[in-house]
């Protein structure tokens, strides 16, 4: 069985690129099908003859098989987005590479076990938040966290959150997070989140920055619906998912976030587990020596 893969890379980061071009060119050898990004045409220098490959990422999905993303973890969130349950191979050139599991050194011998058909996938949750603004509703997608901050507005407001119609709390805060468990080491972890084994069932939430001692963040099982409605007269506020600011936020308007119908799907480095990445990314139980 013939696989064809779809590949995104991060044209901000040279060693990507580079990969990239290292990358089509293991592809042509092996005549193995292949579709790039049109945004990372550019810096790749491609010729005539692979100008046919291009596609738009939102369209990839319709003609590959399998996803490579060649950045960071933030290049594998944008590749989740669009990737519609096709498996990601992500290979990091980022900072902590929490979701692409795969060093620069790794890519090639994954790939030989890709396509002899020897992989395994991890399967995450996907997040939706739907928006109802003036009888419209909008729907988006995020893997790690959504996210409603109050931006530019200088006061606190106060955030109203139910979990299945039941009101959990009235927040007095800067904002709130409602994060996966893939996305408990991103910013929920930062505003003091607990870290959660990817793959658990469950959302955490966690208020940042508030104004109320009686309040920590809480976890939940996923199959909660969540309601979130800011009460302000300033329109300021922002939704924001995985680092993507979406739309403005008025205090009309009703959001429900809940598990999305639609999965991710990651290949695994069987090489390392998570509590390697724990332990090499966050020095996880590391004494402190100067």
């Amino acid at each position: 069985m013939s696989i064809s893969f779809g590949i995104v890379i991060n044209t901000d980061r040279e060693p990507a690129i580079s990969c990239g071009k290292s990358l089509v060119t293991w592809l042509q050898k092996r005549k193995i099908p292949f579709f790039i990004d049109k945004e990372s045409n550019t810096p790749l220098h491609l010729s005539k003859a692979l100008q046919k490959y291009l596609l738009a990422k939102e369209e990839m999905h319709k003609a590959c098989d399998i996803f490579i993303s060649l950045g960071g973890d933030g290049t594998l969130l944008g590749v989740s987005r669009v990737a519609q349950g096709k498996p990601i191979l992500g290979i990091n050139f980022g900072r902590l590479g929490f979701l692409a599991e795969f060093s620069d050194e790794e890519l090639f011998p994954a790939l030989e076990r890709i396509v002899q058909n020897q992989f395994q996938t991890e399967t995450r949750t996907l997040l939706e938040v739907a928006v109802s603004q003036e009888k419209r509703e909008k729907v988006f997608t995020a893997l790690n966290d959504v996210i409603i901050e109050k931006g530019g507005y200088p006061r606190l407001p106060l955030i109203s959150l139910r979990i299945d119609g039941h009101l959990l709390a009235d927040y007095k805060a800067d904002g709130i997070i409602i994060a996966t468990s893939t996305g408990s080491t991103a910013y929920s972890m930062s505003a003091g989140g607990p870290i959660i084994i990817p793959k658990s069932r469950v959302f955490v939430i966690t208020p940042i920055c508030p104004h109320m001692l009686t309040v920590r963040p809480i976890v939940i099982n996923d199959e909660k619906e969540i309601e979130i409605m800011v009460e302000t007269p300033a329109p300021n506020f922002v939704l924001n998912c995985d680092g993507n600011i979406q739309l403005k936020i008025s205090p009309k308007d009703r959001l429900r976030v809940y598990k999305s119908e639609q999965q991710v799907l990651l290949i695994k480095n069987e090489q390392r587990n998570y509590y390697d990445v724990l332990r090499s990314k966050f020095l996880w139980g590391r004494e402190y020596t100067r």
